[in-house]
């Protein structure tokens, strides 16, 4: 790391994260705001290197960036705030996993009843369609 810190795309090319997103990063407020050369360019240091490393994990367990943001700031106040932060959004992430579990179950079960059913062209030629007989069919469950 040489000139007192890394290059933006020397940053990018060690934690695999596009140029334009480390800017976005720091539009957001997931980067503080990097030292310039004389020249402007911008001076990233190791613990960006390492903040951007955690930000691709934190995505990698389905969280989104607000969220992140807000486990960066909390855990100035600690590691007791910080963990307890993480686990509320885990518990509130497995909850949204499993009702959207639900929701893909049904659609998938939909889909396999409408293959079930398929309107034969022979039989859709007989009656008027505004674009496809197989979603215009769709069934409606009694109530």
């Amino acid at each position: 790391m040489g000139r007192n810190g890394l290059f933006i795309g020397e940053l990018s090319h060690r934690t695999g994260v596009p140029t334009k997103t480390v800017r976005y990063y720091e539009e957001f407020g997931l980067l503080s705001k990097p030292k310039r050369t004389d020249s402007r360019y911008r001076l990233y240091t190791q613990e960006d290197v390492e903040k951007l490393k955690f930000i691709k994990k934190a995505q990698g367990f389905g969280l989104k960036l607000s969220e992140i943001h807000e486990i960066i700031c909390c855990s100035k106040e600690g590691l007791k705030p910080c963990c307890d932060l993480v686990r509320g959004l885990f518990n509130r992430k497995i909850k949204e996993f499993e009702d959207k579990i639900v929701e893909l179950t049904a659609m998938r079960n939909r889909l396999k009843e409408k293959l079930k059913r398929w309107v034969r062209p022979k039989q859709a030629r007989k009656s008027k369609f505004a674009v496809c007989p197989q979603i215009e069919t769709e069934r409606r469950k009694k109530k």
